[in-house]
């Protein structure tokens, strides 16, 4: 039996119709498989995310807390879920340095550096850690690389920061001249913060600059005049400079303030010295004073120094010694000088002059002789020694 052409054309389009509809239905089920596929690829790492997200949330806020190897635990774990998240390894190496992993932290960041060794953050983890490690050398050139590196927010204030950082490690190796200079640059991108100037001042003292370490705590005072802490040390260092009437009036007013009184040796030595530096005003025979005056004091001066000579004197005598200097002494204290009325001092000022010398070589040699002395006469060797400095 055969088919006619009609028939012929009826069975192929049966079969044309058939294949196009199990090509669609195959089309529709892979379009639905790669929207499912897609979906769940898509909800996987959206999950993957969330979870690298909260593990890093917990990571942060352990190092927050002081608590280094849980934020290494839960880094480590946020990390499986975004192995290429920078932020993620920099926490990461961060919490190895403060856990004290040393090595494993300076792997980390050495890593990262390769990749961007201009990262002001990343220099400055590698300068504490090469300063952990006794790497002087390293610690200052990753220090200044943090100096001069980008860095994210208020750059110049991070710079600032590192700047003081990198003074302090150098004091700490005894290096005080370059961590004078660090200091000074600092000051001078100071915008005037007295807090920050109050800690400059206060390491620019322990550089041996005194100078510029008074100039910095009067800068304090001038922007906050009751900073009890600015102006004791102000009075100090003007103390320790021999500027006594300066020195009085900044302690008095430190006093006043009593800022430090929740130190109480603070204020054990900031009253010690203001009593002193009251007491040196008492005594000092300053040419500026009325003439009478000016006699008084040096009289008073004279019985003082006349003493702690014939005690030293004594002294030596037990011991069996003659010390040159008191003999040269012995013959000054024996001369008219030694016995000038006040009526023959106000009659001649270079006697009074002359007087004031006996004094301050009395206190000056029986320091050598026979030990430092106590009282006024310490007070009176101070203002010896002063003199001979500005001389």
């Amino acid at each position: 039996m055969t088919l006619d052409t009609e028939d012929l054309s009826a069975i192929k389009r049966k079969l044309i119709v058939h294949d196009a509809l199990v090509f669609l239905s195959l089309s529709l089920v892979t379009v639905a498989l790669f929207v499912v596929t897609l979906f769940l690829f898509r909800s996987f790492k959206e999950h993957r995310g969330e979870l690298a997200i909260r593990w890093s949330g917990r990571g942060k806020a352990a190092i927050q807390a002081g608590h280094p190897e849980q934020a290494i635990s839960a880094l480590r774990t946020a990390l499986l879920y975004a192995p290429d998240d920078r932020s993620y390894e920099l926490l990461l190496a961060q919490a190895l340095g403060d856990a004290g992993h040393t090595e494993e932290s300076c792997n980390y960041f050495l890593s990262l550096w390769d990749t961007q060794p201009g990262d002001g953050f990343i220099n400055l983890r590698l300068a504490r850690l090469a300063a952990k490690k006794h790497d002087q050398r390293g610690a200052i050139k990753y220090y200044r690389a943090a100096i001069y590196g980008t860095w994210e927010g208020d750059g110049a204030l991070r710079r600032r920061d590192v700047r003081m950082e990198l003074a302090q490690y150098l004091l700490d190796q005894h290096d005080n001249d370059d961590a004078r200079t660090e200091l000074l640059i600092a000051g001078g991108n100071n915008p005037g913060d007295p807090a920050l100037r109050l800690k400059l001042a206060g390491l620019l003292e322990k550089t041996g600059d005194t100078t510029n370490a008074l100039a910095y705590y009067k800068k304090v005072i001038a922007a906050e005049p009751k900073n009890g802490q600015a102006l004791a040390a102000a009075g100090r260092l003007e103390f320790v400079a021999g500027q006594y009437d300066q020195s009085h009036r900044l302690l008095e007013r430190a006093d006043h303030e009593a800022t430090v009184s929740s130190n109480p040796q603070g204020v054990s030595d900031l009253t010690a010295m203001l009593q002193k530096s009251e007491r040196i005003l008492v005594l000092t025979p300053s040419k500026k004073l009325p003439a009478r005056v000016r006699v008084g004091r040096i009289l008073f001066a004279r019985t003082i120094a006349k003493k702690r000579f014939t005690t030293c004197s004594a002294q030596m005598q037990q011991a069996g010694a003659s010390p040159a200097q008191l003999q040269v002494l012995s013959s000054a204290w024996t001369s008219k000088l030694a016995s000038a009325t006040q009526k023959e001092l106000l009659q001649d000022s270079d006697s009074q002059d002359a007087t004031v010398k006996l004094i301050f070589d009395t206190e000056t040699q029986t320091n050598q002789v026979c030990g430092p002395p106590s009282g006024d006469d310490a007070l009176l060797l101070l203002l010896a020694q002063d003199t001979n400095s500005n001389d």
